[in-house]
């Protein structure tokens, strides 16, 4: 009955809870069809077991009676609050669900232990608020720049009309316009690469300048890749491709342009902070 003492500790119970709170927060955002949103919580869930994984021997579980019973009431608080549809807020719940769990495990004394766990999933509360301040700066219009003097380049003779990219009748195309609003202005983009950038300063020790580095090329790239985006949409309007244009404008030509910046961004970590790693000096050198 070796397996039976097994599941008894408390290890086990807490992994139970967690991959039922996991679960209960991915089935949401699958029933709710927001395919932007499951694809980053499963990232950032995954980062998490990363985290908790690689530091599994230097955790204290020993939760006192009062951590245990706050961890409880507040994962309880979310489980009632799923009972309903709109009850589950898929911004703050998982917040609460791992807050509950780490009080669960190991007190609030040691929350301390998981502050890299609890601030990955804070993104999600605080990704409203990026949104909120990226349209503030009018984001739409940059891009909308952009995307014009990106196809001026090329020699379409694109000119930009407040928030619309224009594309003027040619030899080879029959022109045409597209406006730049809600998701083609590239906040969800930019979101999702700052996010990610987060995850990798989190996983991978850089010094100061190495983090301001990192997270900027993370926003240009969600930036500049969209409005590339934009500017292929631009152009299949003006060759009268609707039926691209209708592929690349939804979410499946959406995602490949989302890979891209994630692949492009994954490259320069390798180039310029993986690829060379730094060497420890032998103690017998000279």
């Amino acid at each position: 009955m070796y397996w039976l003492k097994q599941v008894q500790e408390p290890k086990y119970w807490l992994l139970a809870i967690a991959a039922a709170l996991v679960t209960l927060h991915l089935t949401v955002l699958y029933q709710a069809d927001d395919s932007e949103a499951l694809s980053m919580s499963i990232l950032f869930w995954l980062t998490i077991t990363s985290l908790v994984w690689d530091k599994q021997e230097d955790l204290k579980l020993d939760s006192g009676i009062f951590s245990s019973c706050l961890g409880v009431f507040i994962i309880s608080f979310v489980l009632v609050r799923s009972a309903s549809p709109e009850g589950y807020q898929p911004s703050i719940c998982p917040f609460l669900s791992l807050l509950g769990l780490c009080l669960l495990a190991s007190g609030v004394k040691q929350l301390r232990d998981y502050w890299k766990e609890l601030l990955i999933i804070s993104l999600l509360i605080f990704s409203p608020l990026l949104a909120y301040l990226l349209k503030a700066i009018d984001l739409a219009t940059l891009t909308a720049q952009f995307s014009t003097f990106s196809l001026w380049l090329i020699g379409t003779g694109a000119e930009r009309e407040g928030v619309f990219v224009i594309i003027p009748r040619s030899l080879f195309m029959n022109g045409g316009k597209v406006e730049v609003f809600g998701a083609c202005s590239g906040i969800g983009n930019i979101i999702q690469m700052f996010s990610i950038g987060i995850l990798f300063l989190l996983m991978i020790p850089l010094n100061k300048v190495q983090k301001i580095i990192c997270m900027g090329i993370a926003v240009l790239l969600g930036f500049i890749i969209n409005a590339l985006r934009v500017s292929l949409l631009a152009i299949f309007v003006a060759s009268s491709e609707m039926d691209a244009f209708d592929y690349w404008h939804k979410d499946g030509g959406s995602l490949i342009f989302s890979i891209l910046s994630v692949s492009l961004f994954g490259v320069f970590c390798w180039l310029l902070f993986l690829r060379n790693p730094p060497v420890e000096s032998d103690a017998g050198g000279k």
